[in-house]
């Protein structure tokens, strides 16, 4: 039944302008695609933009970016011009690399985001038609393509001899005893070659990751030769198709944590179990494990301090919050209580973390209370004050959110969370770590990008916080992801 204009409240909070949709150029147009602005006599890369302003780089002697001032500019996609109009500048901040971030307030001329997006799919359209697909081949660096093409004739050879086998054991009368037999005959026989594949094509991705260009054709040509044929493996299409616009959505955990054989057929099962026992995807399962013995911990720390404490834990980014359930199992009974605050920017995500975790708490017969936000991440990296907490926390944690923040606003949130913590509470920052030779799949099979960080790059997300706090870089027991652990002085109230 249709619902009234009065049953969409849309998302409950404090009311606030409407502000124009931002989106990072690389997210609204194809990886090649360049958008720029001419401004001040020169030509800057645009980074995000919205239908009445735009973001870029710039030197402090390429311009007067004083905010407040106004410029002529235009607007141009490759060698076209989309618009022309006049500009104020209303934030200006450092970027990377010493250069300042510019922010621009069109005040004349708008930008029409629906159709440069269409303008530009119509550019790759005519680009394809005319120059086909043998410069796009050649683009791709020959070793990295030679790397790509191994795992390709893998594929497809083990994927035809497993098919006749399926095939040929679902006609017996134990066909799925056979069956469920092949699956596992063909992982054992298969994880050591596949590993040695996505090993040797993490070592050839790492010619191309210093030119943007090389990077565009290698992950370019992964997708269109290897993606298609493995979108039948259950992870691989959720986490490639993005059902919920992000990759390592909640279904994409349950997976990890299933660590099981899925799929259509014996191929698909074999593949998806693979990917689920990947470094960075058992990872996954580690640094839960964990995170869980930090909680516990803490929690203990506080029942030696208190005979019935409130302990509170925050969650950031919390996924299908596995952790709360392992709590409640691993300590049985507790005195006093535990309040657990769940943060996500998915409902359905929410949903699921709240069921499992009040299930656990309902059925081992604790004090435990659970509070589900939910929160849009991007408006809350500009604005962490929305985060409405009214108590101070024992321990905070976010696994896998850091992976996709620059160093600036890392550490600005790291700061804003350290102001949360209870005196003597524990901050928990999970990261991929740098160097390894496992970051091929996810962000050349699976468009999925994430910001790996050395120990010293980890340390430096801590540079905000004051020189008493206590700082600790450790490396998780399944060697895939680095924790940043920040203790906050003083007594526990």
């Amino acid at each position: 039944m249709p619902r009234t204009y009065e049953d969409l409240m849309g998302a409950v909070g404090p009311a606030r302008f409407y502000r124009p949709e931002r989106r990072r150029v690389r997210d609204l147009l194809a990886r090649d695609a360049v958008l720029r602005v001419e401004v001040e006599g020169g030509s800057f890369e645009i980074f995000d933009v919205s239908m009445s302003g735009m973001s870029f780089l710039s030197s402090d002697t390429s311009g007067d970016w004083a905010p407040g001032r106004e410029h002529d500019l235009s607007v141009w996609m490759d060698d076209r011009e989309l618009m022309r109009g006049r500009g104020r500048v209303v934030w200006r901040g450092a970027g990377p690399r010493s250069l300042v971030r510019v922010g621009l307030e069109l005040v004349a001329g708008y930008l029409d985001l629906r159709e440069i997006a269409r303008q530009d799919d119509e550019r790759r359209l005519d680009r394809a038609l005319a120059d086909g697909a043998e410069p796009g081949w050649r683009a791709v660096d020959p070793v990295f393509r030679g790397a790509v093409d191994r795992a390709v004739h893998f594929c497809q050879f083990h994927r035809g001899v497993l098919a006749n086998a399926e095939s040929r054991y679902c006609e017996s009368g134990d066909g799925l005893d056979r069956v469920e037999s092949l699956a596992r005959r063909a992982l054992d026989a298969l994880r050591g070659p596949w590993t040695e594949i996505r090993t040797a094509a993490s070592r050839a991705a790492a010619r191309c990751l210093e030119d943007r260009r090389a990077m565009v054709a290698a992950k370019t040509y992964t997708e269109t030769v290897l993606t298609p044929l493995l979108l039948d493996v259950p992870i691989i299409h959720r986490a490639y198709t993005k059902p919920l616009g992000y990759p390592g959505d909640y279904r994409v955990m349950q997976y990890y944590y299933a660590n099981a054989l899925e799929g259509g057929s014996v191929f698909a099962r074999v593949m998806h179990k693979l990917t689920v026992e990947h470094p960075l995807s058992a990872g996954v399962r580690t640094r839960m494990a964990y995170v869980v013995d930090l909680v516990c911990q803490e929690h203990a720390r506080r029942l030696a301090e208190e005979p019935a404490p409130v302990f509170r834990v925050l969650s950031l980014a919390c996924g299908p919050a596995r952790e709360v359930a392992a709590h409640v199992e691993r300590l049985g009974r507790w005195s006093g209580e535990v309040r657990w605050t769940l943060v996500d920017q998915e409902d359905e995500t929410l949903s699921v973390a709240y069921q499992a975790g009040r299930r656990a708490v309902g059925q081992n017969g604790v004090r435990g209370t659970l509070h589900c936000l939910n929160l849009a991440f991007g408006q809350f990296l500009k604005d962490p004050e929305m985060l409405p907490l009214d108590e101070r926390q024992d321990v905070i944690f976010a696994t896998g959110l850091f992976d996709y923040l620059n160093t600036q606003r890392a550490q600005a949130l790291i700061a804003d969370l350290y102001g949360r913590l209870a005196p003597g509470g524990l901050l928990a920052i999970g990261n991929a770590l740098a160097p390894n030779e496992h970051f091929w799949s996810p962000e050349f099979m699976l468009d999925w990008t994430l910001l790996y960080r050395t120990r010293d790059e980890m340390r430096a997300l801590a540079a905000r916080l004051p020189g008493n706090a206590g700082i600790e870089v450790v490396e998780e027991p399944g060697g895939a992801y680095y924790f940043l652990l920040v203790r906050r002085p003083g007594a526990s109230p």
